[in-house]
């Protein structure tokens, strides 16, 4: 196997690999405070993944972000803006949403695929995962590696708030593992939880349904994440106090004023139910910090996950907090 061309490995600038996982950014915005920032501010990461955490924030949103580590192996992210907290990224859940269109106008000739006019595009980032896939290198190193034995949809911001991106990134790579004859790739979402207060997924033809807040039909997007082959998803429940839970995350929906406080938490807890309900394998994270009742947020997570099969259940994955 020969190593990776240098238009490959500029291709593969917005992905990155932590072992034998293949990680895929959709967004640098976020409906809470982003998962990475919860950390801790001594949180570091290693400079691939930071730049290429970098490279979705420079195209997404026009930035010109760079990150001088200084030769470390391990950086900061940049400080998140707090103007990238949004609980949509789509303006107008009516009419004039920009899936409100000719699809045929929209599709780019390839595969079908409908990009939904947010940087970097979906059929941009589905070429870089399959080139991933079929070269089986990692980014940042010129020796040929295993094949991957799992996608991590993850990243910045919040997976879940670009919908359709997810949905039609997940079809593709299971797609292309049936031409090549191959069984399908698990796929993880590492999701804050939020997305059943989500106004717009995109993608649904329910947005102009709605009940209080909250599209009528949000439940259909568990089972549309399992029928596009996402069977894994990591949720950060972080603490069983739900009003501790609006100061650890500062969820939009809440300071935006659709939702009442505590109730965010609610919505965390029940996606969470449903998708243990559905035969997804859930995994509930937590940030090990002094100021959050572990015992009791292990014990709503066991209370969550009763209802998934005896062989789906975990504990709360505690993540270290970094000072």
């Amino acid at each position: 196997m020969s190593a990776p061309s240098p238009a490959a490995i500029l291709l593969q600038k917005h992905t990155y690999t932590l072992g034998r996982s293949l990680y895929i950014p959709l967004t640098c915005r976020c409906n809470s405070i982003p998962l990475p920032v919860t950390r801790g501010p001594g949180f570091l990461l290693p400079k691939s993944i930071v730049d290429a955490l970098i490279s979705v924030r420079n195209e997404e949103c026009g930035e010109d972000t760079r990150v001088h580590g200084d030769g470390a192996d391990r950086v900061a992210l940049p400080s998140f803006p707090k103007k990238w907290m949004v609980n949509c990224l789509y303006d107008n859940v009516l009419e004039k949403s920009p899936f409100r269109r000719n699809v045929e106008e929209q599709c780019d000739g390839k595969n079908g695929v409908v990009d939904d006019r947010i940087r970097p595009s979906i059929s941009t980032l589905i070429d870089e995962v399959i080139s991933r896939l079929d070269s089986k290198y990692p980014y940042d190193n010129s020796s040929p590696s295993p094949s991957f034995d799992q996608v991590v949809i993850a990243g910045e911001g919040e997976p879940t708030l670009r919908m359709d991106a997810l949905l039609s990134i997940s079809r593709q790579i299971q797609s292309h593992r049936k031409a090549q004859s191959e069984a399908p790739l698990p796929i993880r979402v590492i999701t804050n939880g939020l997305v059943y207060t989500i106004p717009n997924f995109g993608y649904s033809p329910y947005n102009s349904q709605r009940n209080s807040p909250f599209p009528l039909h949000r439940h259909v997007v568990l089972r549309d994440m399992m029928e596009a082959g996402i069977s894994r998803i990591s949720v950060a429940l972080n603490t069983a106090n739900r009003h501790e839970y609006d100061v650890l995350m500062e969820p939009c929906s809440f300071s935006s004023g659709n939702l009442m406080p505590g109730m965010a938490h609610d919505m965390v807890c029940e996606f969470i139910l449903e998708a243990a309900k559905v035969g997804m394998e859930v995994e509930i994270t937590g940030i090990d910090r002094p100021d959050v009742d572990k015992l009791e947020t292990d014990r709503l997570a066991r209370l969550l996950l009763s209802v998934a099969d005896k062989t789906k259940r975990s504990k709360v994955r505690w993540r270290k907090y970094f000072q």
